[in-house]
């Protein structure tokens, strides 16, 4: 877990002057920073920002604002907001201020301001974490700065870090760099020497989440509906994390809308909580993916995919995982399970987005290798659901063509069709689609498991598992609604981070994993990322008496 930037959490004293109904939006703009809805924060703190009306109230309300304005990259803003505050009496955080301010001079390029701010530091753990922002800020600069700044601000350790670095990695050094070198090369750093500095580990979990909240392009926390898929994830992400907090992890979190945007993405890459994170959690699509597995990567940051199966979201990119697993596992073992059968010719008929084609081009190839016979490779349409059930002569006095059906698409409007064609011929022929039709309202599990359904496993909820109301119960005094499928993975999803990395088991993601072997699930089935860097366990499923089971 690398330490590089503090971010801090004011405690509000409490003032009985005013109502509780006087701090609930004031709370709520809290949230609304912890979230990474920047504006709606700043909007609603706007009125405390009334010293004569909120007296000692509006001076938090206004490093709040600062903080909000910052991560917003309204440096000035932030900047203003902060001056103020230095000069008022009394307030009690101005080493919190010093620091953020100086975080707004580096981002803004006048180092010189920044350092004589964290100079003036008197906490010294804050100091510290200051020298770490110091390090990563001016990492980059070249020898002949931070030689000049060295003389100015000598006792500032990651100031010596980065020069020490650079004049290492620069080839030849100067008579004078040598001298220079010479006088730090043994310094004693505050905490650890020269070589720890950087790796120095605390035992909290920081998670990054990163997602497309306004996956229409849009901005801000108003255009959130209820049915947002991505708010549903990360409502179920956000009560596992929170139910960890009070079980005793320790761990910090904070929550970024990338909003479609490629530059929101790449400001949300110089967050200075991403710089410190032990793991990112997102984003969804494949552009912002490529931007933040390739931070992740350079910084050796484990970044993980919440819902994708697409290979390509991690081929190339050291540090990337999918949570689900990939198109070539649930090929493999659809190719595995059809084998099993005594007929070996396979319908396959597949809906257009790009993972049902990924899917359906990968199991056809692998299923020529194999000596299954593709007798059908359709892609598929509501209206052509009729179409290829009558190409296979599937009625009660037909000839079937197929031995077996493999249906890939999470598409209701495929899958009610598929269901009402199969009952009404009466059809006998296994029936292979995704988990996802388990959700479909429109069909039973007595129709399911009459018409011979199978299931792949694709992070699958098991819905006998006792936990699972609990889990509902919980998520619906907090959202007063019920969870759907992508509040189950998420919840499940960050219910597995902080046990494969924690302050016990150590945060060396993918070296937990091998170690773990198959990792039971909470509310699924379970997990195996031994050796690979996705799900590879993929059960195939059935109803039997009602009950959702692992065939093999």
């Amino acid at each position: 877990m690398k330490i590089l930037l503090y971010f801090l959490i004011l405690i509000l004293p409490v003032m009985p002057a005013f109502s509780q109904e006087g701090f609930e939006q004031f709370e709520q703009a809290k949230k609304q920073i912890q979230q990474g809805n920047q504006s709606e924060a700043m909007e609603l703190l706007r009125p405390y920002l009334d010293k004569e009306k909120y007296a000692s109230l509006s001076d938090y309300a206004r490093f709040h604002f600062a903080r909000a304005a910052y991560e917003n990259r309204q440096f000035e803003l932030a900047k203003e907001a902060l001056n103020s505050l230095l000069d008022t009496r009394g307030f009690a955080k101005k080493d919190d201020v010093r620091y953020l301010l100086a975080l707004c001079y580096f981002q803004q390029s006048t180092p010189n301001d920044a350092l004589r701010l964290i100079k003036e530091i008197s906490d010294e753990d804050l100091k510290e974490e200051a020298y770490r922002a110091t390090y990563n800020f001016l990492k980059v600069s070249a020898s002949s700065s931070l030689a000049v700044q060295y003389g100015l601000f000598p006792e500032n350790d990651g100031l010596v870090m980065a020069l020490k670095q650079r004049l290492e990695t620069q080839g030849s050094m100067s008579t004078n760099e040598r001298k220079l070198y010479d006088q730090i090369k043994n310094r004693s750093f505050s905490k650890g020497d020269g070589n720890t500095f950087l790796a120095e580990k605390d035992d909290v979990l920081d998670i990054a989440i990163v997602l497309p909240f306004n996956y229409e392009g849009r901005s801000g926390a108003q255009f959130l509906k209820a049915n947002n898929f991505v708010l549903q994830l990360h409502q179920g992400i956000k009560l596992a994390l929170e139910q960890a907090q009070s079980n005793g992890v320790k761990l910090n979190f904070k929550t970024f809308d990338t909003e479609r945007n490629d530059a929101k993405v790449r400001g949300i890459l110089e967050d200075p909580f991403l710089q410190k994170a032990d793991i990112i959690i997102g984003p969804l699509y494949p552009e912002e993916t490529a931007l933040v597995a390739n931070y992740a990567a350079k910084n050796k940051i484990p970044q993980i995919n919440p819902l994708s199966n697409i290979d390509d979201n991690i081929n190339g990119y050291e540090y990337a995982y999918l949570f689900r697993p990939s198109i070539k596992a649930i090929s493999q073992k659809v190719l595995n399970y059809c084998r099993k059968f005594e007929g070996r010719r396979v319908a396959l008929a597949y809906s257009g987005t790009s993972r049902d084609e990924l899917l359906a081009g990968s199991f056809a190839e692998m299923a020529r290798k194999s000596g299954l016979q593709i007798v059908r490779n359709q892609k598929v349409s509501t209206r052509d659901m009729h179409e290829f059930f009558e190409s296979l002569d599937l009625s009660a006095n037909g000839n079937p063509e197929a031995d077996i059906m493999v249906v890939f698409s999470d598409d209701p409007n495929i899958a009610s069709p598929t269901f009402g064609l199969v009952e009404s011929l009466g059809a006998g022929m296994p029936v292979v689609v995704m988990e996802s039709w388990l959700y479909f309202d429109f069909a039973n599990y007595d129709m399911m498991e009459a018409q011979n359904f199978h299931f792949i496993g694709n992070n699958t909820v098991d819905f006998n598992n006792e936990l699972l109301d609990d889990f509902r119960e919980n998520y619906l005094n907090v959202y007063k609604d019920y969870p759907t499928s992508f509040a189950y993975m998420g919840y499940e999803l960050a219910d597995f981070v902080t046990k494969v990395i924690n302050d016990e088991e150590g945060f060396d993601f993918q070296k937990n994993l091998d170690r773990s072997n198959f990792i039971e699930g909470n509310l699924t089935f379970g997990f195996d990322f031994s050796g690979v860097k996705f799900n590879n366990y993929v059960p195939i499923l059935s109803l039997v008496d009602g009950v959702l089971t692992i065939e093999d």
